[in-house]
């Protein structure tokens, strides 16, 4: 029974497979066919929301953002703010190193933050932070204003700046007024120094004067007196000895020449006193001087006298001034003396680079020869060595009947010409 129950089950299995491949094709060809069914409906398109029902947080991250707020202030601590609040502005003192800023973010929320600040008119560019704090050392004294701005991480930075004044005064050597009142005091201090060199200046020439007055006392009241006793006593031996013989008529020519060498010498030595004794020379031009010499030394009246100047006149050194009014003076001497002049010109002529002065008359002129001089006359020599310390040329231009000129020429490399500053000065001062 068992062998036929087995051949039964077997027979049957393949029928039992046909019908569930049968019912597997019929429902794929059922789900095949049902979508082409159904009919599509027709397309409506949505209205736009309004803006009275969109979302909240939709109008942008600017106002839905975190928003930085500087809550205080303090120089130098780190862990909180001694000025608390940012309704001020603040006012840091003179010498004050260091100046913390405190801010955070509001609405508070427990999210990372990024904030970037700068302190304007003295940081070049933003600096980046997670802190809350900003330290600034030794601000330069000025105006600035202290801006933050917060974001969330990789969002732009476009949330609303906080701000606040920040001014660093100055010490008072900083200030304006400092630098004024300092430029006042140089003023000040440089006339007083001005005023204090021309005082040591004024006593200075004072001083040289005196001792100038007091070397020409003491010649005329000695070497003068000496000198004039001399000139008696030759005298005097002159007359004892004319008239006896040939011998002591040689003798008498030669006291007479010694009598007229003294004179010279007490010539010279009147000349000397009377410039030691005049201080004019020193700060006026060289023709009010050669003026002044010539109107003392020229008293004639049968001797018409006449200065010409040509030329812009520059002041001159004091050394300079003296030896051209020496040689004025010993020209002018010479044609009253020995030339039975009737007219004395002086001529100054200045130039680009030089002088020239000439002094000429309508006298009987002479004949001249350089290598000898005349014994006893010693002018022109004196005024050629004079010539030569000036580093001029003295030139003598004369003939029988046709007068006498005295030439000199000078370069004012070598005489040193003042500078107008210095003679200014010398004039303020009343020397």
């Amino acid at each position: 029974m068992s062998g036929g129950q087995d051949q039964d089950e077997s027979a049957m299995r393949p029928g039992s497979n046909t019908r569930l491949l049968l019912s597997i094709a019929v429902l794929s060809y059922a789900s095949m066919r049902i979508p082409a069914q159904i009919a599509p409906m027709p397309y409506t398109p949505a209205p736009p929301p309004s803006p009275e029902t969109s979302a909240p947080g939709a109008q942008g991250t600017s106002d839905a953002g975190p928003r930085a707020v500087i809550y205080g202030w303090s120089l130098g601590s780190e862990l909180s703010p001694t000025v608390k609040g940012a309704d001020h502005a603040v006012q840091l003192d003179p010498g004050a190193s260091d100046v913390v800023f405190f801010f955070h973010v509001q609405p508070e929320s427990s999210a990372p933050i990024e904030y970037r600040y700068r302190l304007a008119d003295y940081d070049h560019d933003w600096t980046t932070t997670n802190d809350h704090i900003a330290h600034y050392r030794h601000l330069r004294p000025g105006a600035y204003r202290f801006q933050v701005e917060a974001r969330a991480p990789g969002q732009p930075w476009d949330t609303p700046i906080a701000a606040l004044p920040v001014a660093q005064r100055h010490f008072f050597y900083q200030t304006w007024y400092f630098y004024m009142l300092l430029l006042v005091g140089l003023a000040v201090l440089a006339i007083e120094l001005l005023r204090q060199r021309d005082q040591l200046l004024k006593g200075q020439i004072a001083m040289v004067l005196e001792e100038r007055n007091r070397i020409a006392s003491d010649f005329h009241d000695t070497l003068m007196a000496g000198l004039a006793a001399i000139s008696w006593q030759l005298e005097a031996t002159a007359k004892l000895l004319t008239g006896v013989n040939d011998r002591n008529a040689r003798a008498a020519q030669s006291c007479e020449l010694a009598r007229k060498m003294v004179a010279h010498c007490q010539a010279e030595a009147r000349r000397i006193i009377w410039d030691l004794r005049d201080s004019h020379e020193i700060t006026e031009f060289l023709s009010q001087a050669l003026s002044r010499a010539l109107a003392a030394n020229c008293s004639r009246e049968d001797i018409a006298f006449s200065l010409e100047v040509d030329g812009d006149e520059v002041p001159i050194a004091p050394a300079a001034v003296h030896h051209l009014v020496s040689i004025g003076q010993e020209a002018v001497n010479n044609a009253t003396r020995h030339s039975g002049a009737t007219r004395i010109l002086v001529h100054l002529k200045y130039e680009s680079d030089s002088l020239h002065l000439s002094i000429r008359d309508n006298g009987c002129g002479f004949h001249f020869h350089e290598p000898r001089i005349r014994p006893g006359h010693f002018g022109i020599l004196v005024m050629q060595e004079r010539a030569r310390k000036m580093g001029g040329a003295l030139h003598v231009n004369t003939a029988p009947g046709a007068g006498t000129e005295i030439a000199l020429t000078a370069d004012f490399q070598a005489i040193h010409p003042l500078s107008t500053q210095r003679q200014r000065v010398v004039q303020w001062i009343g020397v």
